[in-house]
């Protein structure tokens, strides 16, 4: 679905407002297989028909040819490091280059990391595409196993001391080795672990690297941010429901920490080709650290067996971290320029306020065509000059004060002086003929 400009306006007040009809009724693809379904020996593979959902909603095609037109093939040069589940060899990704293993296991149990680096690099067509920059490399750092483990001794869950270890793994590695570091996990930080976070965020930033990490999907009972957000202590009719005022700002990590890109996912999808904006309150977790957002409904990513392509039908800030990563895989290809400056083009190119954020979207939904080709020229550290409106209040205005005129009882003299002197001056001219006869 190409958008022309016009369009791409009128896509942005669907999805404020509502609704937009972008075409012809598209036919419903019902019998797609969900990545999760697909197995790491899944025989035939499985190809999704239907084009990715937030793909079109984002313009991707658009934006790759922008890229292209540019000079730069969307994502050529640039390495991404996807700390999860693991990576499968794909015909469809750019060799894959492979980390050291945090994990237990020696073969992929979850797609996750499979479907997580599609969305970033997956090649698709020209008018259909998968990932959004599919000249990138990935690099596959696994720092989990599984998702949750059918056999704990086996298999390794996600936590945040493998996390580290994948995190410190990558900022060991030369400057310019990778450009970008996705982080599809929402974490709790143990008190422990602070420092280090910290430091191995700083020594990334110091090597110019863009972190991209989610702020966390909603939990479900059972899983480990359930007790810390409090949803244990509801009952009656708010059980399972967030506490009031929830804000996952400093429960969720690598997301809430600085130096890092937080990312959060909209409801929005595309049904018939008509936008459908949606609450994606119900699988999100509110967070004021949130900085963008991405729609992840009926994306198509990629399996686990590599070759199969699948769909994603899932809300989730695993998935719209992917999809950001990607666009900033593509700014990068794209713009000789540090990583402070690729984040301001990212942010100040949302479809929300630059200067305000709230905590679903941050600055608002990226837009990677307008990432592109808005004009602004972002400082080495990301600083964009603004016009400053000064607010000084409500008071009244008030009146000038009168200036004091020192010579002002002058003046006043001086125009009495000239009255009297023109009087005289008249009075001798029509005198003057009355004296002139008395002469004669």
């Amino acid at each position: 679905m190409r958008v022309s400009a016009p369009l791409r306006g009128a896509l942005v007040a669907g999805l404020a407002l509502g609704s937009l009809v972008l075409g012809a009724g598209a036919p419903a693809y019902a019998a797609d297989t969900s990545c999760e379904d697909v197995t790491l020996e899944q025989t035939p593979a499985v190809t999704t028909t239907t084009p990715s959902a937030p793909a079109r909603l984002m313009q991707v095609a658009e934006a790759q040819r922008l890229a292209e037109r540019a000079g730069a093939k969307p994502g050529e040069g640039v390495t991404v490091a996807v700390l999860d589940s693991g990576v499968a060899q794909s015909d469809r990704l750019q060799p894959v280059r492979r980390g050291q293993s945090s994990g237990k296991a020696t073969g992929l149990l979850d797609p996750q990391g499979t479907a997580v680096a599609g969305l970033i690099a997956g090649r698709g067509k020209p008018d259909q595409p998968i990932g959004i920059a599919p000249e990138a490399t990935i690099l596959d750092v696994r720092v989990y196993d599984r998702n949750q483990a059918n056999d704990p001794a086996a298999e390794a869950e996600p936590s945040m001391d493998r996390l580290l270890a994948g995190l410190r793994q990558v900022a060991a590695l030369p400057k310019g080795d990778v450009d970008v570091v996705n982080v599809s996990l929402a974490l709790a930080l143990p008190e422990q672990l602070r420092d280090d976070l910290r430091e191995v965020l700083a020594d990334l930033a110091a090597k110019d690297v863009v972190v991209v990490a989610a702020t966390g999907d909603r939990p479900e009972e059972g899983q480990p941010l359930y007790a810390d957000f409090g949803y244990a202590d509801r009952e009656g009719e708010d059980a399972g429901t967030p506490p009031p005022g929830e804000d996952a700002r400093g429960g969720t990590w690598p997301a809430s920490a600085p130096n890092v890109v937080a990312v959060n996912a909209t409801a929005t999808a595309l049904v018939d080709d008509e936008v459908v904006p949606g609450d994606a309150a119900t699988d999100v977790l509110r967070s004021s650290a949130t900085d963008v957002a991405a729609p992840t409904r009926d994306a198509v990513s990629l399996g686990m067996d590599g070759a199969s392509t699948c769909l994603i039908s899932d809300v989730s800030t695993v998935y719209a971290a992917a999809e950001v990563s990607g666009v900033v895989a593509l700014l990068r290809s794209t713009f000789d320029e540090t990583a402070p400056q690729i984040v301001a083009r990212l942010t100040n190119s949302a479809t929300g306020s630059p200067t305000s954020s709230n905590v679903l979207t941050g600055h608002g939904v990226v837009q990677p065509v307008e990432a592109l080709t808005l004009a602004m020229t972002p400082g080495r550290k990301g600083d964009l000059s603004r016009t400053t409106i000064l607010d000084e209040g409500n008071e009244r205005a008030q009146a000038p004060r009168e200036k004091v005129d020192v010579l002002a009882s002058t003046k006043r003299n001086a125009v009495w002086w000239g009255l009297l002197a023109g009087g005289g001056l008249i009075v001798a001219m029509l005198l003057r003929p009355v004296l002139a006869r008395r002469r004669d």
